[in-house]
């Protein structure tokens, strides 16, 4: 079974589209993307949901995607890179849809 990436101390969670929950850190995720950074700055409403008091964004994104941009964002010692060019072009339109 694949282990997503996800941090320990992250303050949101990002879903995939296949119900997949990846939790990571605004902080970078903000400093990467101009789209992200606008989501974050919007006020919050008192009924978004949450794990564990940790807000939930949800994304178009499969996990598989995912996984490959947030690996790309992060200081790890490999990226999850996509094995074929069919896996290759969702990422791509992910980096240029969240502006990365």
């Amino acid at each position: 079974s694949h282990k997503w990436f996800t941090v320990r101390d992250g303050d949101v969670l990002l879903q995939s589209s296949d119900l997949t929950n990846f939790r990571v850190h605004k902080s970078i995720l903000e400093i990467a993307s101009p789209l992200f950074h606008d989501i974050f700055s919007l006020p919050q409403s008192d009924d978004i949901e949450t794990v564990d008091g940790i807000p939930i964004v949800r994304l178009s994104e499969d996990a598989q995607v995912l996984d490959s941009l947030i690996t790309m964002l992060y200081p790890v010692p490999l990226a999850t890179a996509p094995e074929s060019w069919d896996k290759l072009l969702p990422l791509l339109a992910a980096a240029q849809k969240y502006d990365i």
